[in-house]
């Protein structure tokens, strides 16, 4: 069982650098106003013309950049208990803050949509980001404390 649980902690540890590198793009589409590449046009998640909070927009995406400069860290070669400690701590409350600003672009864009008499989409791509987001805290620790999993 034990080289089971690492085999999946180390895909686990893959799915959490991908994740990474999707709000790494996250962010800075959004701080660019979209990306095009040739006939491939990458929109911003928000349509500026509804944004009525840019500087919380800025804030977001550079939130996201910085979350995912914690995903990229290297967890388990980092040696020093009271660094790893601290960054943990770190991660944890970035992690549930991820997961409250995927529910508020959700209930924003539901307000929206109310408000211009339609129905919104349901919300598939904020639940996954929201659930990789909080499987972040209990990954990094069992790949910490990989005993604890017994």
């Amino acid at each position: 069982m034990p080289e089971a649980a690492a085999l999946s902690i180390r895909y686990a540890r893959w799915i959490a650098l991908l994740f990474g590198i999707l709000c790494l793009g996250l962010g800075v589409n959004e701080l660019v106003g979209g990306i095009t590449l040739g006939p491939i046009h990458l929109p911003p998640r928000w349509n500026p013309a509804v944004v009525t909070f840019p500087m919380a927009l800025r804030v977001e995406s550079w939130f996201l950049i910085g979350y995912a400069f914690l995903l990229f860290l290297p967890w388990r070669s980092l040696r020093n208990r009271r660094l790893w400690n601290l960054l943990f701590s770190v991660l944890c409350v970035a992690s549930v803050i991820y997961a409250f600003a995927m529910i508020s672009e959700v209930m924003a864009k539901n307000y929206i949509a109310q408000n211009a008499h339609m129905k919104a989409k349901i919300p598939v791509f904020q639940a996954i980001l929201l659930f990789l987001s909080l499987g972040q805290i209990p990954l990094e620790l069992f790949s910490r404390k990989p005993e604890l999993l017994d």
